[in-house]
């Protein structure tokens, strides 16, 4: 008889296909070991409080963030699957009594051994590129913290909470490097060099930071010579706030130049030509430091209706001219874009980041959480599960199949790392 999971959209009908890759899930979870980061969390329940064993309860929280449970009812439902049931309401108290902060450091612990296993190649392109881009975590209808920032004036429902996000994007395994909240009233360009010394800090002696790539809103000049006296690079998207910068590379874009680099590809139903401008320079009004502006477009026909879109892109880099080639460029240009198309809509889409937080009192620590399991997962991806018939896999199949594989590996923890039982009573 044939077994068949269905997980999403995807249907796996072969006998072997679920058992080859659970199998696979389960070792790469083993070489994850996913019951360590909760040991550097301190568990701050009362004596009188602890009916749950913390180690079990931390078990069941990382294990439904795997498995992409929506919201702590989820996790409770997911909780009586795993072993036995815990109340939402225990898993709500639990967390907002948690410091997320040292979550940090083990984010940066997972992305070293990333590093260290090869994951993270260094040939995989000419330079290492980190892309930081802000992103909105949840939307809270009350005040939870010092970066719940009002919108409109204030009041119900109308409190957003920013961060900033820096995801190593040169490489097929694409990590999340660390996360930095933007207080109330501050923004992304006067909390990036704050940003960008904690991740120097945390892998300044490794290699992983090369070139930084930013958006336009956080392009300044003093950013710009932040990013080059701590002897890094940088690519920045360059619009109309930069306005001198801005009107001098349309000035040079009227003088007709010639691109150097065109591609076509086709796919779901259009056609879409870019063609690269670089203009060699060196120094651009005070911004010394500028070698090249690259410009690019992008010009999209639905083959349906003919209709035609044209969008044009300025960068400013650091890099010296010889650094990249011209497809490199224009590969390094759509790599930045991989913080919003591979990390902020996998957190999205997968995990509902933006509407479901599960609590806004403990939203450091799960947020942290969250980006955890999108290394955890996106490591699974590039490295274990390479052959076609689980490339087809959609983000929510895996997730299925990561349930399946958290819930056959929960004994196996168990015994391995003798964890307490489930309650402490």
């Amino acid at each position: 008889m044939t077994l068949t999971l269905i997980t999403g959209d995807i249907a796996l009908r072969r006998r072997r296909t679920l058992p080859n890759t659970l199998g696979v899930i389960k070792k790469h979870l083993e070489r994850l070991d996913p019951l360590r980061w909760f040991k550097q969390v301190r568990d701050r329940r009362k004596p009188t409080n602890r009916y749950w064993h913390f180690g079990y309860l931390m078990e069941v929280v990382f294990a439904g963030m795997l498995s992409g449970c929506k919201t702590l009812r989820a996790v409770e439902t997911f909780s009586e699957i795993y072993a036995q049931r815990v109340p939402d309401t225990t898993l709500h108290d639990v967390l907002v009594g948690l410091d997320g902060e040292p979550l940090r450091a083990v984010l940066v612990r997972e992305v070293k051994e990333a590093l260290r296993a090869h994951e993270l190649p260094k040939e995989a392109f000419p330079v290492r590129l980190t892309a930081i881009d802000g992103k909105s975590v949840s939307v809270s209808r009350q005040k939870v913290g010092e970066w719940s920032d009002p919108i409109g004036g204030g009041g119900a429902g109308s409190y957003r909470h920013m961060a900033l996000r820096a995801l190593h994007v040169s490489n097929d395994t694409k990590l999340f490097l660390g996360q930095r909240e933007i207080p109330s009233k501050s923004a992304e360009t006067t909390e990036f060099r704050s940003f960008l010394d904690q991740l120097l800090a945390d892998y300044g002696k490794t290699g992983l930071l090369e070139v930084i790539s930013t958006d336009a809103g956080m392009v300044s000049k003093e950013n710009a010579d932040y990013i080059v006296d701590r002897g890094l690079h940088y690519i920045m998207a360059l619009k109309g706030p930069q306005q001198m910068l801005f009107e001098a590379a349309h000035r040079w874009m009227q003088t007709g130049p010639r691109p150097v680099n065109v591609t076509t590809e086709s796919g779901n139903g259009k056609e879409i030509t870019r063609a690269l401008y670089r203009l060699p320079l060196k120094g651009l009004y005070t911004w010394e430091h500028v070698h090249e502006i690259w410009h690019v477009t992008q010009t999209t026909i639905e083959l349906k209706t003919g209709e035609t879109t044209l969008e044009e892109r300025f960068f400013l880099t650091s890099l010296p001219p010889r650094t990249l080639t011209n497809a490199q460029v224009l590969h390094a240009v759509r790599m930045h874009w991989g913080v919003e198309n591979n990390g902020f809509w996998t957190l999205d889409c997968a995990w509902f980041e933006d509407d479901a937080p599960w609590t806004h009192h403990a939203l450091l620590f799960v947020s942290l959480l969250r980006l955890l399991a999108y290394n955890a997962v996106s490591r699974l991806l590039t490295r274990r599960l390479r052959q076609a018939k689980t490339r087809a896999l959609s983000w929510q199949g895996i997730l299925t199949l990561l349930e399946h594989a958290c819930c056959q590996l929960r004994q196996h923890w168990l015994a391995k790392h003798k964890a307490a039982p489930v309650t402490s009573a």
